[in-house]
């Protein structure tokens, strides 16, 4: 509602509460009567008051003079009274103002009204006006007489209570009232007084005493405000030495003085206030509070605004105070707080104040001055607005550049940094001047260049926008300053100073909360700090410093003698301060806007900032009070991580290239990343290294001289510089890891021997400096641009194999974030790129020391039938076995892959996509020569094994964790994933064979308890008997001997005196014992813990193989290996023996070195002592490995011997059941490793010298031998080949020897049972299924050897036919089945042309061939050949066959 309308409804209820009403309508207003729309709501409400008692304005309703005046007066006692009796309340005093101007705007309009009145009646008189009209003029006139009585018994009445100041009554009020009411004696007199003054202001120029004229005035006024300086500001604090009270006390009635000498030397008043300043920036330092005090009282102060103590500012904040509001806000809340009022400034005196400054800046702006303005004139006048004498926008005008030419600064800015960047690319030796040559020049000599000429350099113009914003910053004017900054954001880029003047407030605004919030350690002495020092005397006590108060900010560094203190300590009382989390986010972030990437300027402020982020983003997760770590997965779309995620990306990784090598702050900014899942933080990694580099004018120089830097390191590096230039690439790296490992990335690629040197040069680079040189790796891996593949379309590119070696080499020495590198491989396979598979095999060998399809002896492969001890001894005992350098020890690279797999859930997806990826590589590239198909399948089916072997090695994961967390069931395999039965069968192999150890070693170990029971309690009844026969009958128990104790006694001597050589017969026998507990019924003779997945067998078993073959055999088959068949016991005694000498050496090495006078030696003491008892705990594993591998080898041919019964007991075809066998058993497996080659042939033997029924050993070979070996060697890939080829070799051996040797040949086909000799089945001539063999149904020697002969001529004819058939692939395997198979093939005394034939072809091959690898391979091959030419050229007699 109006003001005015809700006055005169007060006016109309006054006896019935309208009064009341009213004088809570003026309330309000009257708490801050200078404000303009209070000042106007007061006056229209007593104008309508005292109109109401006027005749000249009809109102509805009338008040009288004594209402009037007692209403103001209860005003005037509800007005808070001023603490000093003898004053009245400003409120008052107000109040006294507001009714003067009613007063005087009323008596105004009654002259008005009386004036015209005097007009009319002249009218009247006339006769020109009606006698009505003439009865209302003098009506109206009575009425404004009596009006004029009325309004001077209202002023005489409320002069007499007190309410209004004579003085302003006799300032303000028409002559004619004051008159009347009695403040002017003579009326006359006053007018002439009056008149005089006005003429002498008006129409006399005043002649100043200025200073080039007379300066006595201006002296004594120097002399007045020196004088009374006081006592300097305490250079401890900077705070004044006496209270405010003193010091205002002192500044009055010095400017009281300073009034008296304006007045008697007719001073300027304005070049007064310029001398004031003059002294003010002089002073400025030591004695400000003075000169603030003094200019207070001055008319361009004002004391009412600022009369507020320092005590009475105290007051505990309000916490959330900050919360949801703008910066302005902010900034006005703090100034507040502070008891400060910045918009309360009086413009009229202001700009007064302004404009004296003004020209202050104004004349340093002259092209003829060549100084500065000075720092206390910048520093003077940033405390005066402060303090509110004047307003930014009224000095604003007068100081230089204008914008237009501060648009010019900028970019003249932009230019230096475009040349900065042109000298960054540019060598500095290209630069240098060419050397001078030693001997004497005989050229003539150049004439000296004529001098250019001296153009005269034209004064820039200061800066005095960035010298305000300076000392606006420095003494804590933070709204006046961020105004200049937001004009200018520029002005922090190109002037640095601002940003440390700006994280100088920073850091006083956090301050507070981080030490509340962090805990830290008690603090040790500053390294800042003097310490004592010995002298001739003793201990010499530091000196201490001396305290000196500076204008500079932030405070210089102390000396030795001078601890520098800023002269204003106030500066921090306007400085919003953090009092939790929520404040970084609505007070800290917006003023770190003005400065961005310039907080890298203070690795102080920076390192508190980021240490409260880790604690502020924990908020966001569920903390387990046990472990006191993260549990579950954060909201990423929580306010608080979406916060530090924009402050990670606006401001720590911007700041973090401009921080030369500290790892304190990249150590503190990952504590933040690091909660960020990988996603996001590689989203970071990628806007830091494509955009953010080039959103700034400083990161644009910045990217030029870091590639520049870390080209030349990459330059200079090498073996003999990594310990020198180590320092510089964790420099890089930390600042800037993106360029640097991106550059060391592309020459890693380009060079592969500087990868090794690059990963020694890495010791000092921080975990994220690893995190970025992950993603920069997966991004040069992911480049769609490159070609994986040669040309050739087989060999991988260079590049790409240098990388993934680089990458093996990276994971396996530091310990870096293996996730994402599995994922990337993961979802590379997923999506059918084969190529990368090579990466994830350099990882396996770098890290585990697995290596993909090793080329191994065959000595080497014997061991690998052995345990997993040694196969590691025998295959890698440099990098996994007791040959391992002790420092590899620790990296425990294998560990750590095998962690790393099982925590990201990737084992199994891994798994799954190698399988799949080998079955399924061969057909995703149809258009491919074949010999890059087989590449292809040789590398997948490599990584495959190679992962199979890391993934079942103990030490990197346990066989438990293998079967319950990586593999699922069998049959999941074959049917959700798609895997093939072999490689189904070869992936649950080791979980097999573990369960069957644990179980055999279990019952072993409870035979043997049980034999050494018995044993012992033989013992115990032999020394019974022995005690009976002693002839002192009183020490035994027994009256009388047993009779037979003699013979009970012998027996059971006899018994204890067994020769050692039946140990093995005892062996069989508890073996016998252990079958017999392990079988849980007679009627079952299959083992429990294989019986289990005969189900699954029978859904995974391809084609007809579950109902010909059996689940029975067939889970056999595919479970045992060469560790159930030949225990390699020389090979343990051989390894054994190597390390027992090894260990040895090692521990004379560690004695010298213990005894050795040099300290390095004997330092090294404890690397040998590490490596003796590396060797001899491998040793005991050895032993103990062999001991187990026995027992298991004698448990299986007990199981082979009862399980042989069952396993064809449904009596199929012997022919088809050759048949199934080895399509589906021995064809897929001996193509698989050189292992499984060995063992597909001797497990014919095994069955054949088992005499299994139902299986025809003769049927078998002469499948394997038939012509069909010419399509297996043409759909073999190299490495299939030389497997097939092994097992041909292993077949082949075994039918020489019975070939050559007919005893030997008698005797593996017959066995005894008892007395009687029973004829093994597997060779009979004619099949037949009878239990029971003759000896005329089985083959003679002589017919068994035309049989071998048939099948050297049909293996003769198929390799040979391969070798002629001009297709790569038959001739390629062809020759590489021809290098295996060349110790029993070919052979003269079988085949008599056989060898000559194929020598022949191998010629006319090697004639006409022009392809290079074939070539090669086949004149190796030929030369092998030509080598055994007297075994093969004539039908000489067998050599003996070793084997």
């Amino acid at each position: 509602m109006d003001i005015l309308d809700r006055a005169q409804r007060c006016l109309l209820n006054w006896e019935s509460g309208g009064e009341a009403e009213c004088r809570a309508l003026v309330a309000a207003p009257h708490s801050k009567p200078y404000d303009a729309d209070a000042n106007a709501t007061l006056t229209t409400v007593y104008h309508v008051i005292l109109s109401s008692t006027l005749l000249s304005w009809p109102a509805k309703k009338t008040l009288s003079v004594d209402a009037v005046v007692a209403f103001v007066q209860s005003i005037v006692l509800s007005l808070p009274s001023s603490s000093a009796s003898s004053e009245k309340s400003s409120n008052v005093v107000a109040l006294g103002e507001i009714l003067v101007d009613v007063i005087w705007a009323i008596d105004s309009e009654l002259e008005e009204i009386v004036g015209d009145m005097k007009t009319a009646a002249g009218a009247a008189e006339q006769g020109t006006m009606s006698p009505a009209a003439v009865e209302q003029l003098v009506k109206t006139k009575g009425n404004a007489e009596v009006d004029k009585a009325t309004v001077e018994n209202i002023v005489r009445r409320l002069l007499l209570n007190g309410v209004l100041d004579p003085d302003i009554c006799r300032e303000r009020l028409d002559l004619t009232l004051v008159a009347s009411i009695g403040l002017v004696a003579d009326k006359l007199a006053f007018e002439r007084k009056e008149i005089r003054t006005r003429t002498g202001l008006f129409y006399k120029q005043n002649k100043f005493n200025l200073l080039r004229e007379e300066s006595e005035g201006y002296s004594k006024l120097t002399a007045e405000i020196t004088s009374n300086l006081g006592p300097p500001h305490s250079a401890l604090t900077g705070y004044p030495s006496e209270p405010l009270e003193a010091i205002e006390a002192r500044a009055l009635p010095t400017w009281e003085r300073a009034l008296s000498l304006i007045g008697y030397f007719d001073l300027d008043p304005n070049r007064v206030l310029d001398i004031i300043l003059d002294v003010f920036s002089v002073h400025l330092a030591t004695h400000y509070g003075f000169f603030i005090s003094l200019l207070s009282f001055s008319p361009w102060g004002n004391r009412g605004k600022r009369a507020v103590k320092r005590e009475d500012m105290v007051i505990e904040p309000e916490p959330g105070r900050f919360k949801g509001k703008s910066l302005v806000e902010v900034l006005k809340i703090a100034e507040a707080e502070s008891g400060a009022h910045m918009d309360d400034v009086d413009s009229s005196n202001a700009r007064v104040l302004a404009q004296v400054l003004g020209f202050k800046f104004t004349y340093y702006q002259l092209p003829d001055v060549t100084e500065n303005p000075p720092r206390n004139l910048y520093l003077m006048t940033a405390i005066l607005i402060r303090e509110g004498f004047l307003r930014l926008e009224d000095l604003y005008p007068h100081i230089g550049p204008t914008d237009t030419e501060m648009a010019d600064r900028h970019k003249e800015y932009l230019a230096s940094v475009d040349t900065r960047i042109a000298g960054a690319k540019i060598s500095q030796l290209a630069m240098a001047a060419p050397l001078e040559s030693s001997g004497p020049s005989v050229s003539k000599a150049r004439p000296a260049p004529a001098p250019a000429p001296q153009v005269e350099e034209t004064k820039k113009m200061p800066n005095q926008k960035l010298g305000l914003l300076n000392a606006l910053l420095a003494v804590g004017a933070l709204r006046p300053a961020t105004v200049i900054l937001s004009k200018f954001p520029w002005m922090v880029d190109a002037y640095p100073e601002i940003a440390d003047l700006m994280l100088r407030v920073l850091k006083h605004s956090i301050g507070p909360l981080y030490d509340t919030t962090v805990t830290s350690k008690d603090k040790a002495v500053s390294f800042t700090k003097p310490r004592a020092r010995y002298g001739a005397s003793g201990v010499v006590s530091a000196p201490e410093r001396r305290p000196h108060l500076t204008l500079w900010a932030p405070t210089p560094p102390c000396t030795s003698t001078v601890d520098f203190v800023f002269f204003y300590p106030d500066w921090t009382r306007r400085v919003p301060i953090c009092n939790s989390y929520d404040d970084l986010i609505d007070v800290l972030e917006p003023l770190m806007r003005f400065i961005g990437l310039h907080v890298s300027r203070d690795p102080a402020f920076l390192t508190k900032f980021l240490r409260l982020g880790r604690p502020h983003m924990l908020t966001t997760v569920t903390i387990d009070p046990e472990t006191k770590r993260a549990v579950g997965t954060p909201d990423p779309s929580h306010p608080v991580r979406i916060f530090w995620f924009k402050v990670v990306r606006l401001y720590l990784l911007p700041a973090l290239p401009l921080i030369r090598g500290n790892a304190v702050c990249t150590v503190d900014v990952w504590n933040i990343i690091r909660q960020f899942e990988t996603t996001l933080r590689w989203q970071l990694y990628g806007e830091w290294k494509l955009s953010t580099y080039k959103s700034h004018p400083e990161l644009r120089v910045r990217q030029v001289q870091t590639d520049r830097e870390s080209k030349g390191i990459l330059r200079r590096l090498s073996h003999n510089t990594i310990d020198a230039l180590s320092g510089n690439v964790a420099k890089l790296a930390h600042s800037n890891p993106c360029i640097f490992f991106t550059n060391a990335v592309n020459q890693i690629m380009a060079y592969d021997n500087l990868a090794g040197v690059v990963i020694q040069s890495l010791n000092y680079v921080t975990i994220m400096g690893f995190d970025v040189l992950v993603y920069v790796i997966l991004e040069a891996l992911a480049n769609p641009n490159k070609d994986r593949v040669k040309d050739d379309g087989v060999n991988t590119s260079d590049w790409l194999q240098s990388l993934a070696s680089f990458t093996g080499m990276l994971f396996r020495r530091y310990s870096a974030d293996l996730t994402p590198l599995l994922s990337y491989v993961v979802h590379q396979l997923h999506n059918g790129q084969t190529t990368e598979i090579v990466v994830f095999r350099e990882l396996i060998w770098k890290m585990a020391g697995i290596q993909p399809l090793p080329s191994l002896s065959d000595s080497q492969i014997a061991a690998m039938a052995g345990g997993p001890t040694l196969r590691i001894e025998a295959v890698a005992s440099s990098t996994r076995g007791a040959r391992l350098d002790p420092a590899d020890v620790i990296l425990r690279g294998p560990q750590r892959l095998g962690k790393a797999l099982l925590d990201s859930s990737l084992a199994l997806p891994l798994l799954v996509q190698m399988a799949q990826q080998r079955q399924a590589c061969v057909f995703r590239a149809p258009d491919a020569y074949l010999k890059s198909l087989a590449s292809l399948f040789d590398t997948t089916h490599g990584v495959l094994l190679q992962y199979l072997e890391l993934l079942t090695t103990p030490t990197v994961i346990t066989p438990e964790e293998y079967a319950n967390k990586v593999v699922p069931s069998l049959a999941e395999l074959n049917e959700q994933y798609g895997i093939c039965a072999p490689m189904c069968m070869q992936i649950y192999r080791p979980i097999m064979n573990k369960a069957l150890l644990v179980g055999i070693l279990l019952d072993y170990m409870t035979i043997l308890l049980t034999e050494l029971a018995e044993e012992a309690e033989k013992r115990l009844k032999a020394a019974l008997l022995t005690a009976k026969r002693e002839p002192n009958s009183s020490t035994s128990r027994v009256a009388s001997p047993n009779p037979g104790s003699d013979s009970a006694a012998n027996g059971e001597v006899s018994a204890e005196a067994k020769p050692a050589g039946t140990d093995s017969q005892q062996m069989d026998v508890s073996m016998e014992s252990t079958d017999a507990q392990l079988i849980p019924s007679p009627e079952s003779p299959w083992l429990p813990e294989l019986h289990s997945y005969f189900e699954d067998v029978k859904k995974i078993a391809p084609g007809n193989a579950a109902e010909i073959i059996g689940p029975a055999f067939y889970l056999t088959f595919w479970q045992m290996s060469t560790y159930d068949l030949s225990p390699p016991a020389l090979k343990y005694d051989d390894e054994c023996t190597a390390l027992r000498a090894l260990s040895r050496a090692e521990d004379s090495l560690c004695i010298a070195a213990d005894r050795s006078a040099d300290r390095a030696k004997r330092m090294s003491a404890n690397t040998h002592r590490e490596k003796r008892n590396r060797i001899n705990m491998i040793v005991s594993k050895l032993s103990e490995e062999l001991k187990e591998q026995t027992v298991a080898r004698a448990f299986t041919i007990k199981r082979l011997a009862r399980e042989k019964q069952h396993w064809f007991s449904h009596n199929p075809k012997a022919l088809t059941l050759a048949s199934c066998i080895i399509e589906y058993c021995l064809q897929p497996r001996c193509l698989m490793s050189p292992m499984d080659a060995d063992f597909c042939a001797q497990f014919i033997k095994v069955m054949h010298l088992q005499g299994t029924p139902g299986f025809s050993t003769l049927q078998c070979y002469d499948k394997l031998l038939s012509d069909h070996v010419k399509v297996v060697v043409f759909s073999c890939s190299e490495f299939e080949a030389r497997n097939y080829g092994r097992f041909l070799l292993g077949i082949l051996t075994d039918i020489s020897k019975w070939f050559q040797d007919e005893q030997l040949f008698l005797q593996e086909n017959r066995t005894k049972i008892g007395s009687s000799t029973v004829f093994l089945p597997g060779l009979q001539l004619r099949w037949t299924p009878k239990p029971v063999i003759a000896q005329e149904d089985l083959i003679t020697w002589a017919d068994f050897k035309q049989v071998v002969r048939k099948w050297h001529r049909k293996l003769n004819k198929s390799l040979v036919e391969c070798v002629e058939s001009g297709e790569f692939m038959h001739i390629y395997n062809a020759i590489i089945v021809l290098k295996e198979i060349l110790p029993v093939f070919p052979l003269a005394a079988v085949h008599e042309f056989g060898g000559v034939n194929l020598a022949r072809s191998v010629e006319r091959f090697l004639e006409k061939e022009d392809r290079g690898d074939l070539k090669i391979l086949g004149r190796a091959y030929y030369a092998s050949l030509k080598k055994r030419e007297a075994i093969w050229a004539a039908p000489l007699p067998l050599p003996k066959v070793v084997h």
